[in-house]
């Protein structure tokens, strides 16, 4: 038994995602909102501030819903044709179109395999997402006519192979035209743990989709302003010396659990990060971290004057000496203040110490009386 309160907090804090609609068993609207961002950037989930209660007659199976609904089967044959699953129609549908598109780089789009994956793939996945908002309650519909739709707009994908909302567009119409009909199945009698298993599947699908996608089409700009492809940056960082820092970092940190168990390892592994930032001071000055206070002075004169922005000739050399510059200043700050802190805890400390012996000398010469 469905419960408006709980609907109504589960729209609130997790409404975004579909929460409600999965409490409330439409699973595949839950997956529309997820993939939609609230049902296309929230105003799905606004909508559905006052749609609430009619779900929650409809998962109750309540009976004035009920004979109301069997009214209206009654009455239009069909379901009459809404504007706003339409809109959700082409948008999915669209966006599974581009998805797909995408997986594909732009250099092997017009050729080959990579030319017949455009031309065949899209279609069948513009009409999988009309498909999917077609069949939210309380309609059903078949996939051969969004199909066929979105195969009519292939034409215009040959002109174009990113133009894909007119296969959009076409395989709604056409779902509307032809291929829907009422759902008599009110309600969803699935098992919980099929219906949680199910909805994971199809979002881990499509957010594989969506990696698929950075993956190809996403770039990293250097400093030098040139835009480096991320499938070409990933391989080149594995094979970086960062990444073999790391891989040796992770070893360590191996070996030191199976010495000191897995409490100690946490300890451990806060201290690789580096959360101070004392060790990647150290290695700016280039000095080891046994360095005294006079020591870190002297090195950080020393490479203050080398790195002055003021007494590099060359002006194109200005602009890295003025970052070294400030690095070298930050890492010296972090020093100065670690150290600092480190001798108050030490007088604390030593102020303690001599506090407890004190106490326990007094207490001493109390027992002897």
């Amino acid at each position: 038994m469905a419960h408006i309160m709980i609907a109504y907090i589960f729209w609130l804090v997790g409404g975004w995602w579909g929460l409600h609609h999965f409490y409330l068993g439409r699973d595949r609207q839950a997956f529309i909102w997820w993939a939609t961002f609230g049902g296309c950037f929230g105003l799905g989930w606004f909508r559905d501030l006052w749609r609430i209660p009619e779900y929650i007659f409809a998962a109750n199976r309540d009976n004035g819903y009920l004979n109301e609904f069997e009214q209206k089967r009654q009455y239009y044959p069909y379901p009459k044709f809404n504007i706003v699953r339409f809109a959700g129609e082409i948008i999915l549908g669209w966006t599974f179109g581009i998805l797909t598109r995408l997986c594909v780089p732009e250099e092997n789009a017009y050729e080959g395999l990579g030319l017949i994956f455009c031309i065949i793939v899209p279609p069948c996945a513009i009409a999988l997402g009309v498909h999917v908002v077609a069949n939210v309650q309380p309609v059903k519909a078949s996939f051969q006519w969004p199909l066929i739709g979105a195969l009519c707009g292939v034409p215009w994908i040959l002109y174009d192979t990113a133009n894909f909302i007119y296969s959009a567009v076409l395989s709604a119409i056409f779902v509307n035209w032809k291929g829907k009909q009422w759902n008599t199945e009110v309600g969803n009698n699935r098992p919980f743990c099929k219906r949680f298993i199910s909805l994971c599947f199809c979002c881990l699908l499509y957010s594989t989709l969506w990696g698929v996608v950075i993956y190809q089409t996403a770039s990293i700009t250097t400093k030098d302003g040139e835009e480096v492809p991320l499938r070409e940056a990933i391989p080149n960082f594995f094979n970086s010396p960062a990444w073999a820092e790391m891989k040796e970092s992770l070893k360590e940190l191996y070996k030191f659990y199976q010495i000191h168990g897995f409490e100690k390892l946490w300890e451990e592994f806060v201290e690789k990060l580096d959360p101070t930032g004392e060790t990647n001071a150290y290695k700016v000055l280039n000095l080891s971290d046994t360095a005294t206070e006079k020591e870190i002075k002297a090195r950080y004169k020393i490479l203050v004057r080398e790195w002055h922005p003021d007494k590099q000739r060359d002006p194109s050399k200005k602009a890295e000496a003025q970052e070294k510059f400030m690095e070298i200043q930050r890492a010296y700050e972090i020093l100065s203040k670690i150290q600092s802190r480190r001798m108050r805890q030490n007088v604390k400390a030593r102020r303690k110490e001599e506090d407890q012996e004190w106490m326990d000398r007094r207490k001493f010469r109390k027992d002897e009386f």
